[in-house]
């Protein structure tokens, strides 16, 4: 299984996972022109993508979809709540999620996560030998999520915010409430306390995504994911906004 980023942050989203010949996005919060730019950047074609999952609504998960979607002739799987706010009419392209769905060499498991969406939900992926997990946009760490992101060989994480730099930060107290509240994104301090329930000798790679360019710093991220995974020889990446990563395989 490879995995790349189109880019994490709060200006756009994109995660790619390829096996064998199938290839999925889960988001595009880039616009079209945007989004084909970055694919180009990975050697990839529009037309080399099997589908498109999305996450929820949010501008900088979905602005893209159904631009990529229509003039490629891509499915886009989203639950119903997803596909009531961002517009999507009854097509052979448009897909309803209900359930976990193979996708050829894939199996896409969709996760509800707590965030102040319509319907949203996060996934793990898995093929034969790999399971991946793509987890962020989620304000508090539910059971639920805690049960399904088991047994991972890798994991794309959010560490959207440090508290202190949130609290002190140039963001109104409405929108400091809004992303540190149950319904908002994780903190470095959130998501260290999760890896450290979820992780094991199986997993092989840890992705930072989703970092604040206002409420976070690298050098906080990476001490974060130091600490959760230090009994581990697990990789630690960081997912960049402007970049994202390279293809990387897990092995």
């Amino acid at each position: 299984m490879e995995i790349a980023s189109l880019g994490s942050g709060s200006r756009g989203n994109g995660t790619l996972i390829r096996q064998g010949s199938t290839c999925i996005l889960i988001d595009c919060g880039f616009s079209y022109r945007e989004a084909i730019k970055r694919l180009h950047q990975r050697s990839l074609a529009p037309e080399a993508l099997s589908a498109i999952f999305v996450t929820h609504e949010h501008s900088d998960h979905a602005t893209g979809v159904k631009a990529l979607s229509e003039q490629h002739q891509i499915p886009v799987y989203a639950t119903r709540g997803t596909w009531i706010e961002i517009g999507g009419r009854a097509s052979d392209l448009h897909h309803e999620l209900t359930q976990s769905t193979q996708l050829n060499e894939l199996h896409i498991e969709p996760v509800t996560v707590p965030h102040d969406a319509r319907q949203p939900v996060q996934y793990v992926i898995s093929s034969l030998t790999h399971r991946f997990g793509v987890l962020s946009d989620l304000g508090s760490v539910s059971k639920t999520v805690i049960e399904r992101f088991q047994n991972l060989d890798g994991l794309s994480l959010e560490f959207n915010h440090d508290l202190q730099m949130l609290a002190d930060g140039p963001y109104p107290s409405f929108l400091k409430q809004r992303v540190g509240g149950d319904f908002g994104h994780l903190n470095n301090g959130q998501a260290m306390a999760l890896l450290q329930q979820i992780a094991s000798t199986r997993l092989q790679t840890v992705i930072a995504c989703h970092l604040s360019a206002q409420n976070n710093a690298e050098a906080l991220v990476e001490a974060a994911l130091e600490q959760a995974l230090e009994p581990f020889s697990t990789q630690r990446m960081i997912a960049t906004q402007d970049f994202g990563f390279d293809w990387m395989r897990l092995g």
